[in-house]
């Protein structure tokens, strides 16, 4: 009864309708259900709290543990990839308000990288470094910054086109300013890090300038990384690795070493949105 009520409940219901209790929601029609994703997130975290409560002896069943529902997608259809005519739209509105240079910067290295948005969000100025004479991005879980598996852990190199266009400058500016953080603006939340509000924002500018499809967000960012590499035909241990992917290949994963940087650059190359240099 719990999962197929929660299941007729829209996504974000609280901030859709905050004057309403769940039965009165329930009681309306036309609604736009969650996502099955969604509802087995929710399921996920009841299942987590109540394998909590048997490991305290408060109960001997978690009755939440196999409440999920199918995911009747393909796992390469959950997220779509944008459309090179969606991708220039985000290029030409990208806001350059100099006070929230961040809007600007953070979708641009997510297209040319790869980088998870929470990566992005919680870089430190020193994670952008020279490694083997290359600039490159250092994720790492270093002070108060986390990663999303061990495979995470990674050094990836800024793209040319980035360079060009005068991230270097903006790393170096914030150098002589002694700022700790790539952005400032960005605060931390226990729960998830710096990335909430930025998600946000670029949600809401996703909607306005680029498409109303559900399906392509900051993450769809990954995913065309992903399917221009794959097109250009990279190695597929090389664009796990771009992605911070565990590699599944036991000879490559014990005995092989990371890949050198110049070996992703090359790689990272194939990604050309057309962005002009400045």
């Amino acid at each position: 009864d719990l999962r197929e009520k929660l299941g007729r409940l829209p996504a974000n219901v609280y901030k859709l309708y905050p004057d309403k209790t769940i039965k009165q929601v329930l009681n309306m029609q036309g609604i736009d259900p969650m996502s099955t994703m969604s509802l087995n997130k929710h399921v996920s975290r009841l299942s987590s709290l109540l394998k909590f409560a048997i490991k305290e002896g408060y109960i001997s069943v978690n009755y939440a543990e196999r409440m999920k529902m199918p995911v009747r997608r393909r796992a390469d259809e959950e997220r779509k990839v944008y459309s090179q005519e969606e991708i220039q739209k985000i290029i030409l509105h990208l806001p350059c308000d100099q006070g929230k240079l961040e809007r600007y910067w953070i979708p641009l290295i997510a297209m040319y990288s790869g980088l998870r948005l929470d990566e992005i969000c919680q870089m430190y100025v020193e994670d952008v470094q020279r490694v083997d004479d290359i600039w490159c991005f250092s994720v790492n879980n270093e002070k108060d910054k986390k990663l999303k598996t061990l495979s995470s852990k990674r050094v990836i190199p800024v793209h040319p086109k980035l360079i060009n266009i005068g991230f270097i400058e903006y790393v170096e500016g914030l150098k002589k300013s002694g700022v700790p953080r790539l952005w400032m603006n960005l605060s931390r939340r226990d729960a998830d890090g710096y990335g909430n509000a930025f998600g946000k924002w670029f949600q809401r500018f996703n909607r306005k300038y680029v498409t109303k499809d559900k399906a392509k967000v900051f993450h769809s960012f990954r995913h065309v990384v992903a399917d221009t590499l794959k097109q250009a035909g990279v190695q597929e241990i090389v664009i796990s690795e771009i992605l911070g992917h565990a590699n599944d290949s036991m000879t490559m994963s014990r005995y092989g070493k990371r890949y050198q940087p110049k070996v992703l650059l090359e790689a990272l190359m194939h990604l050309d949105y057309g962005v002009q240099d400045k």
